[in-house]
C-alpha cells in the first residue's frame, strides 16, 4: 500500500549510494568554487558562509541560495551592530529594512547598497519564498500536446518492455506528427520547476554564489577587524 512505501530498505546501501552521488557532484563543482580562506569575520557569519559553500558544492542549489541571501542579510546586520544599533532593534528588521537603515546612517557605499538591493529582489525574496514562477519567468521550452497521452504511454511502455522499441524510439513515437509549441511556466505551470532547476544546474547557482562570495570577502576586509 502507498502508506507503506519507504525511502530505503537497506540503510548501508542507501548511505553508500548517497555518498556516491555527493562525491560525483563535489567532483563536478569543487574546482569552480573558491579555495582561499575567509578574512576575519564573526563565527556565526563563517558558519553561514560554509553551510552555503558546502550546499552549493554538493549540488543542493536551492538551499544554498536561500542561505546565501541569509548570509548577505546577516552581513548587513553585523555592520549595523558595529555602528551601535542594538540587537533588539536589529532583530525587528527584515533584509530590506536593514539595507534602508544602512542607507539612512550612511555606512555603506551606493555600490554596496545597490548590490544588496539587487540580491534582495532577485535572490533572497524569490528563493526564500520559493517563488519558482518568478525565477522561471521568460524561459521557454518546446512542448508537444499529446492527445490521450496516458493510453499512448502505456502502449509504448509495453513495447519497450517487450524489446520491440527503445525508450528513445518510444519518445519519438509519442510526439510523431505533432508540431511543437513554445511554452513558459506562464502557460504551463510544471515548466517552472524544470526551468529553475535547469538554470541552476547550468551554472546560475555557482555564478550567484561567486558573486556572494566576492561581496562577502570584500565586505569583511573593509568592515570587520580582528582584535588580534
Amino acid at each position: 500500500m502507498e502508506e507503506n512505501r519507504v525511502f530505503w530498505n537497506n540503510k548501508d546501501e542507501f548511505i553508500q549510494s548517497h555518498i556516491g552521488n555527493i562525491k560525483k557532484k563535489l567532483s563536478e563543482n569543487i574546482d569552480r568554487l573558491p579555495n582561499k580562506d575567509l578574512p576575519f569575520m564573526e563565527s556565526h557569519l563563517r558558519a553561514l558562509y560554509f553551510q552555503t559553500y558546502f550546499l552549493i558544492a554538493e549540488g543542493f542549489y536551492n538551499a544554498s541560495l536561500v542561505l546565501g541571501g541569509i548570509l548577505l542579510e546577516n552581513l548587513v546586520k553585523e555592520k549595523l551592530f558595529i555602528q551601535g544599533i542594538s540587537d533588539k532593534e536589529i532583530e525587528e528588521m527584515n533584509f530590506g529594512r536593514a539595507i534602508q537603515k544602512c542607507r539612512e546612517i550612511k555606512v555603506l557605499t551606493e555600490n554596496e547598497l545597490g548590490f544588496l538591493n539587487d540580491k534582495k529582489e532577485k535572490l533572497r525574496n524569490p528563493y526564500a519564498h520559493y517563488n519558482k514562477m518568478k525565477l522561471s519567468e521568460g524561459i521557454y521550452f518546446h512542448t508537444w500536446k499529446v492527445d490521450n497521452a496516458v493510453e499512448k504511454l502505456i502502449t509504448l511502455q509495453e513495447k519497450v518492455t517487450k524489446g520491440e522499441i527503445t525508450e528513445a524510439q518510444a519518445r519519438q513515437e509519442l510526439i510523431k506528427g505533432i508540431n511543437p509549441e513554445l511554452m513558459s511556466s506562464k502557460e504551463f505551470r510544471p515548466i517552472a520547476n524544470i526551468a529553475k532547476s535547469m538554470l541552476e544546474e547550468n551554472g546560475l547557482a555557482i555564478s550567484l554564489f561567486l558573486e556572494i562570495d566576492k561581496f562577502t570577502r570584500d565586505f569583511a576586509e573593509k568592515y570587520f577587524k580582528s582584535s588580534n
